[in-house]
């Protein structure tokens, strides 16, 4: 019978540590399993998971101010409401400013001219200024020009010019897009030899406004409601050609005889160019909300480009003379 080689026996301390380090490479335990030499097992896709955050709860007063700063927002998105809106309430702060600084006066005992929204608001209603809370709100914040959310009511007396500056310049803005295209005055040469120039239309950043009424020289006297007869908002620097535009555009009359005349007379001297604005012609225009009111007359020739018997009219004449 061979015999066994002897040898030292191992400490049982030591072969258990050796079975688990053995075993460490077939641990598939869960993320986040403690494993034998004190790491962590990160799983797959090796990342620790995270955990939902917690939604901080406001409070009932943070809610409600939350619910009025949407609604005054919708108010603000209506653009008719808002003009209207800053009209009124501008003059009604100009004209009762001094009650309403007398007022302020006895809440501030600091004597900072500085309220809170909500000083403000009591002394509206106290003042029987008929808002509701979001209209109020809203009238808070247009006071309220740094986004501070207090008010310097000794500024009252200025009413909301501030607010209607800005309130105007985005008017301007958008009723930009909507504003006859303006030819520039200067522009490069056509490289193939016509007249025409080539530049891009351009836009002016401070521009003023007529309002003008265009009336149809053979239907003024006669007929003062004619459909003919148009009415629109144009830019002091808007050309002769583009109210030409405007009314083959308006009207449908596509006559290369059209003409825009300062009276009703329609001789030479009243005939605008074409070239001109009406900045250039005396019609310097004002503001938006303001704009200068000017009355221009037009009218056409008619012309037979497509009637082929009226084109053909030298075959009637032979038979009229036979």
């Amino acid at each position: 019978m061979p015999l066994k080689k002897k040898g030292k026996k191992k400490p049982k301390s030591a072969k258990r540590k050796e079975d688990k380090a053995d075993a460490i490479p077939a641990i598939d335990g869960d993320p986040g399993t403690l494993i034998a030499d004190g790491t962590t097992d990160l799983g797959k896709e090796g990342k620790k998971k995270k955990g939902k955050k917690k939604k901080v709860k406001m409070s009932k007063s943070e809610k409600v101010l939350e619910k009025l700063e949407k609604s005054a927002e919708k108010l603000k998105a209506q653009k008719d409401f808002y003009h209207d809106f800053i009209q009124e309430m501008d003059s009604w702060l100009v004209r009762n400013a001094e009650q309403v600084v007398k007022m302020f006066e006895e809440f501030d005992e600091d004597g900072e001219s500085i309220i809170t929204y909500d000083d403000f608001k009591s002394g509206m209603y106290d003042m029987g200024l008929t808002l509701n809370d979001t209209q109020v709100h809203l009238l808070a914040k247009l006071l309220d020009r740094d986004n501070s959310g207090e008010i310097d009511y000794t500024e009252i007396s200025k009413g909301l010019q501030y607010a209607k500056e800005l309130e105007e310049m985005d008017r301007e803005q958008e009723e930009a897009e909507k504003i006859l295209i303006v030819m520039p005055k200067k522009s490069e040469k056509c490289p193939h030899g016509c007249k025409m120039g080539i530049d891009q239309p351009y836009r002016n950043k401070n521009p003023k406004y007529i309002w003008l009424e265009l009336r149809l020289v053979t239907f003024d006297r006669e007929l003062k409601n004619h459909p003919a007869h148009l009415e629109v908002m144009v830019q002091s620097d808007a050309t002769i050609y583009s109210i030409l535009q405007l009314i083959n555009q308006e009207t449908g009359i596509h006559s290369t005889k059209l003409s825009v005349f300062s009276d009703e007379t329609r001789n030479r001297e009243a005939v605008l160019v074409a070239e001109s604005t009406l900045q250039e012609l005396g019609y310097e225009g004002d503001s938006y909300d303001d704009p200068q009111e000017v009355t221009l007359y037009y009218d056409y020739k008619v012309e037979f480009t497509e009637c082929p018997i009226l084109l053909c009219d030298h075959y009637l004449r032979d038979m009229l003379d036979d």
